[in-house]
């Protein structure tokens, strides 16, 4: 049996990328520990077999810079004490550190000096990442910093996993290896996001609605869809603007916006969600948006909530990212210049008055991205990987996922971000 343990600084039951790697691995006979931190809205009592679950008792942050070096400083005493309890007992072949923070590799070092091979998944590279989230520079001090821990962290994995080209081309460019990563591109959870599941749930009521589930921070652009709601509840007075995510202070911001424009009734704020609820809400909407602001992060990271828009067949409203760009076309995202209000309302009312451009934006993202990504594949890029590290004393053969796999071939099928 192959024992494998993750390090993940984020609540497991709400990340699907950690959750799709150990579920697959249990799926095929390995045993996987997975370390994360204490989820307050989790007891952790659900149970999976081949799958253990260990809370580290550490919340995760949404303040200032500041407050993130404290918090990832004390997350990486954390992980590393337990990581030495449990790689004592369990002899992992396998350490799958899951990234931001890089440094995070560091827990991993003992077991990797005892013969673990040591995997750095970058979700976010945390240089673009910090930039974007605190407005800096790329040749400021933070910047140097966080391009060294990469640069360090990098050095001390036998592998990495990157989630998208965009990731792999900056880390080429900023010395790693080529032969030493592997793309796994992130795609939507086909156990989850399923869009026969959910198509038969759609509540019919009166209101047209937008959605937005995720990470509520200025970057994201969430105040131009509160501004355009002035403009849009003029054509639409049914209109709903759900966003669903973390209550942080930006949150108070948008709908302290909302109040002095008039529109507070048009906005729902909801609390975050455990991953396996947001298609139940993602089918009740009419469109999903995505008005990211562009910077040196949103433009080449991979926004999972429109992959999951388009596999759940929602019709998407979007900034001119070249990440969408990469992954989609004009025939199926509605784009507007990232920052426009004006544009972004001039969207919304086009698809309210014509819902056959709605249904044509679905069957073009089915066609353009759902029908040619899947987590069957991915899956097997990094089964392959494992199976290179591996070898020649372990091999993991790939397997059926439950429920006949993730073919995303018709137009029954789902979407996620």
């Amino acid at each position: 049996m192959i024992n494998v343990c993750m390090i993940v600084h984020q609540y497991y039951y709400r990340d699907p990328r950690v959750r799709r790697y150990a579920e697959a691995l249990a799926d095929a006979g390995a045993r996987v520990d997975v370390l994360c931190p204490r989820d307050p809205s989790q007891s952790f009592t659900r149970k999976r077999s081949g799958i253990r679950v260990f809370a580290i008792p550490i919340n995760r942050g949404y303040g200032g810079r500041w407050s993130y070096v404290l918090e990832y400083g004390l997350a990486l005493i954390l992980f590393t004490a337990r990581m030495l309890a449990l790689s004592a007992r369990n002899r992992y072949q396998v350490i799958h550190v899951h990234s931001p923070p890089d440094i995070l590799m560091f827990a991993a070092l003992i077991p990797k000096i005892f013969g673990a091979k040591v995997i750095l998944d970058i979700h976010d590279p945390m240089p673009e990442f910090y930039m974007s989230k605190y407005d800096d520079h790329m040749d400021s001090i933070l910047a140097w910093f966080m391009k060294l821990q990469e640069k360090v962290s990098s050095g001390l994995a036998s592998v990495i996993i990157t989630a998208n080209s965009n990731f792999k081309e900056n880390l080429l460019k900023r010395g790693a290896p080529a032969d030493k990563i592997t793309v796994v591109n992130n795609v939507a959870d086909p156990k989850i996001f399923s869009r026969a599941r959910y198509r038969q749930r759609r509540r019919q009521d009166d209101h047209f609605k937008l959605i937005y589930p995720g990470t509520i921070a200025p970057r994201y652009g969430l105040d131009i869809a509160i501004r355009a709601l002035p403009l849009l509840v003029e054509e639409i007075p049914h209109l709903r603007l759900v966003i669903i995510g973390p209550q942080v202070d930006y949150a108070d911001e948008l709908a302290t916006l909302a109040e002095e424009l008039g529109v507070s009734d048009f906005v729902q704020f909801r609390p975050v969600l455990p991953v396996d609820e947001v298609p139940r809400q993602l089918i009740q909407a009419d469109i999903g948006i995505y008005p990211a602001l562009s910077n040196p992060h949103t433009d080449i990271a991979t926004p999972t909530k429109v992959l999951e828009y388009a596999v759940m067949g929602i019709p998407i409203v979007a900034s001119r990212l070249k990440v969408l760009q990469d992954l989609f076309t004009d025939s199926a995202i509605l784009f507007f210049d990232p920052g426009s209000v004006n544009q972004f309302a001039r969207c919304v009312l086009e698809l309210y008055a014509n819902p056959g451009r709605r249904d044509e934006l679905v069957r073009n993202a089915d066609r353009v991205y759902v029908h040619k990504h899947s987590w069957t594949n991915e899956r097997s890029k990094y089964f392959d990987l494992l199976n290179r590290l591996l070898a020649p004393r372990f091999n993991l053969a790939d397997v059926k996922m439950e429920g006949g796999g993730d073919s995303q071939r018709s137009g029954d099928n789902r979407a996620s971000a």
